[in-house]
């Protein structure tokens, strides 16, 4: 199946915008995120999404949420300080 993610990630500069990605029936966020951090060799950057928001259309999602095909998966980084 097909899975755009859409990346919101201020603090994270190589990942802005939207990729698409082809994954198996079934993937959940997590999955759908580790599959995308091997397709770009981002895994040292993967260790810094637990932290984020993930949103699956408009509604909020977990990393252990199922996706569909053709869904929409948002990552919002959390930024701390101020």
């Amino acid at each position: 199946m097909r899975v755009r993610l859409r990346f919101l990630c201020v603090d994270l500069p190589d990942l802005t915008g939207s990729r698409e990605i082809d994954i198996s029936g079934g993937a959940t966020v997590e999955q759908a995120l580790v599959e995308f951090a091997k397709i770009h060799d981002m895994e040292d950057t993967l260790n810094k999404l637990p932290e984020s928001m993930f949103l699956i259309g408009k509604h909020t999602a977990r990393l252990d949420t199922e996706l569909q095909d053709k869904d929409e998966l948002t990552v919002l980084r959390i930024l701390h300080g101020g």
